[in-house]
């Protein structure tokens, strides 16, 4: 996969932790704050299920390539963590433990891609010169 695919596939697997971290974090506290946007934000309860089968392929798939090209499985298995406590956060039915379970681990995915887009661009820079 050339490189500008996977910064484009890490980008956008960020861009989901950061959104999931958002969306567990700053939405309450809008409505919290202006009950009218409870009405505006109102999501199924079904999305968090949607965002884990989103973050679970892209992520998994950038991590294991960036494990084949920069021969490091550290961000791999901190990915793998984030995505774990992501999943067992769907089936906690403890509201307060979900949010902690789902943003402690996006909040290690999002680390887990950074340390990757970093190691791929270095390894990328050892090989250019």
């Amino acid at each position: 996969m050339p490189p500008r695919y996977s910064n484009r596939f890490e980008s956008s697997a960020l861009f989901l932790s950061g959104l999931c971290v958002a969306h567990c974090l700053v939405l309450p506290l809008l409505v919290v704050a202006i009950p009218a946007l409870a009405v505006v934000f109102e999501l199924p309860d079904s999305i968090h299920v949607y965002i884990v089968a989103l973050a679970l392929p892209l992520s998994l798939s950038v991590l294991v390539f960036g494990a084949h090209q920069h021969k490091s499985l550290i961000p791999l298995a901190a990915g793998s963590l984030g995505l774990l406590s992501m999943t067992v956060a769907l089936a906690v039915k403890h509201e307060s433990a979900e949010v902690t379970l789902s943003v402690i681990g996006a909040v290690i995915l999002a680390v887990a891609h950074i340390n990757n887009w970093r190691r791929r661009s270095r390894c990328a820079a050892d090989v250019a010169i």
